[in-house]
């Protein structure tokens, strides 16, 4: 798929969190581009902070909403890249729910100028039609989300064609939306007026994606398939979802099982989320929860062991329509994410399973990180192995699903409602998160990228080793490498955590920046000004190119002696200057600071423990320094 750059709004100025390397505030921007076919999509983000923009690589990203959000981004990477989590001032409020007001432009080509539907079928396919775009968000919404067109015109608001004389090659698409809204202008279009702008086109191979969005934003470009899989998803994307995918899974002799520690993700492989690419099915229950549309009692968090009822999310109801468990956490007990439970049911225009399809005759099990952050979620297959591929995971009646903590056995599934009987098993006392893993480094292989790190450590054991690229996990290892394949081109950033079998995590790896094929992203058009358009380049912009100095830094770490333990102080010197300095106790990193000193207080536990210091300089270069000690004696 070809390399795009894309933008989308969160907005600016997180007081800086506690411990942050390299703390930034600004505004976010980013675009989503969609290949169905190719099975993989490209999201490219920058940061905005006023006096420069710089291209970002976020590791975690917060829930996102059209408006924005005040943000800060820890720059963890000591090089070029500014890589890290980003997070924000509060929670995401969901979209504003009602009548969102879009206006839809189709335009065409002076090199092929075709007119493959008339305004009148793009009015009928976006806002009036029975299975139009605009029903399909108030179905599953319960008449809560809608589209509409300006000043609530319900039969939508439709511009064009206008014939565009400019090249295609190279897909220019902020510059087809620029002078699309000119053109429109003539005839009355103010993008003052709408919430959301769609440019539809014929077919146009250049663009190498069925849809582009920004995510979330304002406006989205459909390329030759005005349908509700690909607007509905393009503006789901608008509105802050993310993917839907399915998680395929291997055992220890590399055969289909439900889950494991070797895990990847197929991003579009859940057919029942429009924000798959598999059709037009409603969203799943934690998209809807992200939406906003369900009721207080709709998700149902189950923390004992014992029998539960729920009921579909066809119609609006107050009981559970979504079960969710907690899966694993991070040392300070945080749930980082979760098994979702549901049961779908036949009905309406769009949820038009056969009566004896598996996903309204059993229980559908997801894995999603917390509503708080954006990521994709992970269908399980309950039923691994050729055949059906995902269309069969739901868990049928009298089957049951077990991770070794967790078990979820089927009682009775079908016309709607659902029984499931759940057994937690508290894991015992084991509380303690594994060490940080570290080392990550890659090279290249015909399919991708080849990611390896060392072994991280755990009271009880490492059971899997989770993978994000970009802030979305990609998959998961039992060992201590894992292949990212199809990875689209331009600048990505890996982190790896560790889990331990009782469901804690440790926190991320540093963040591990790569770059695949070209370096340059693609075409990069000057963003349109359009509603929600991102900020084009700005001065200070940093280029994701090679350092040419190749001399680390000069560490050196002293100690002495006070209440209880130690204090450590380290130091470091470097001709072109020091970035960082940090410091690692048995793997996990207990301070950093922007410099060339650092100071910590250590009161350690018995035994013997690895302090670690590392440095880098402003071009990446690393030293580390290493030191086994003890409680000094008395």
């Amino acid at each position: 798929m070809r390399s795009l750059l894309l933008s989308l709004v969160l907005l600016a100025a997180l007081a800086a969190p506690a411990a942050a390397d390299h703390p930034l505030e600004g505004t976010l921007s980013g675009v989503h581009a969609d290949d169905f076919e190719g099975g993989s999509s490209n999201t490219r983000w920058r940061l905005d902070t006023g006096a420069r923009t710089l291209d970002v690589l976020p590791t975690r990203l917060p829930a996102l909403a059209p408006g924005g959000a005040r943000v800060a981004l820890d720059d963890e990477d000591p090089g070029a890249e500014v890589a890290g989590p980003v997070t924000a001032a509060a929670p995401q409020a969901a979209p504003a729910l009602g009548g969102r007001r879009l206006a839809v432009i189709a335009v065409n080509f002076a090199s092929a100028p075709a007119e493959p539907w008339t305004p009148q079928q793009l009015r009928e396919r976006v806002f009036t039609a029975a299975d139009s775009t605009s029903a399909f968000f108030r179905e599953e919404s319960h008449d809560q989300l809608w589209l509409t067109g300006r000043a609530g015109n319900l039969d939508g608001d439709v511009y064009g064609w206008y014939t565009l004389d400019t090249p295609t090659d190279g897909c220019p698409y902020a510059g087809w939306g620029s002078q699309a809204r000119s053109a429109a202008a003539a005839d009355g279009f103010s993008a003052s007026d709408y919430q959301h702008v769609m440019y539809v086109f014929p077919p146009q191979p250049a663009c190498g994606w069925a849809g582009l969005a920004y995510m979330p934003g304002s406006e989205s470009w459909i390329n030759g398939e005005p349908s509700v899989r690909v607007m509905g998803h393009e503006l789901g994307h608008n509105l802050g979802l993310h993917h839907a995918g399915g998680w395929q899974c291997t055992g220890t002799g590399g055969e289909p099982v439900t889950l494991s520690a070797t895990c990847n993700l197929n991003e579009y492989d859940d057919p029942f989320d429009v924000m798959g690419a598999h059709g037009h099915r409603h969203s799943h229950g934690w998209h809807l929860q992200r939406l906003g549309v369900l009721r207080a009692g709709n998700v149902q968090t189950v923390s004992e062991s014992g029998t539960y009822a729920m009921t579909s999310a066809l119609e609006p109801t107050d009981e559970p329509t979504t079960l969710r468990i907690a899966r694993t956490r991070s040392e300070s007990g945080t749930v980082l994410d979760w098994y979702y439970l549901e049961i779908r049911e036949r009905g309406g225009v769009f949820d038009d399973f056969a009566l004896d399809h598996r996903a309204v005759n059993g229980v559908s099990i997801r894995v999603n990180d917390d509503p708080l952050w954006t990521t994709r979620s992970r269908l399980l297959d309950t039923r691994p192995g050729p055949g059906a591929g995902m269309s069969d995971a739901a868990l049928a009646p009298g089957e049951t699903f077990s991770d070794g903590q967790v078990s979820v056995t089927t009682v009775s599934a079908g016309a709607g409602d659902a029984t499931v009987t759940i057994d937690l098993d508290d894991g015992g006392p084991d509380i303690e998160a594994p060490s940080v893993p570290d080392g990550l480094s890659h090279s290249f292989t015909g399919a991708g990228v080849r990611l390896s790190w060392n072994p991280a450590s755990d009271d009880t054991g490492v059971t899997a080793y989770p993978v994000y690229r970009d802030g979305v996990q990609v998959g998961s290892s039992a060992g201590t490498s894992l292949d990212d394949e199809g990875v689209p081109p331009g600048p990505h950033v890996y982190s790896v955590y560790a889990e331990d079998a009782a469901g804690n995590r440790s926190e991320a790896s540093l963040p591990h920046p790569v770059t695949v094929g070209a370096a340059a992203p693609g075409p990069d058009p000057a963003p349109s000004a359009g509603p929600a358009a991102g900020p084009g380049p700005g001065p200070g912009t940093r280029a994701f190119e090679p350092a040419a100095d190749r001399s680390a830094p000069v560490v050196r770490l002293a100690r002495r002696r006070a209440r209880g333990g130690w204090v450590l102080v380290a130091r470091a010197r470097d001709a072109g200057g020091v970035a960082r300095l940090e410091l690692l106790v048995d793997g996990r990193r207990v301070r950093a600071v922007s410099g060339t000193r650092l100071r910590y207080r250590w009161k350690p536990r018995r035994g013997r423990h690895r302090v670690v210091v590392r440095a880098y300089d402003a071009n990446g270069n690393r030293a580390t320094l290493e030191q086994r000690l003890g409680r000094p004696r008395r």
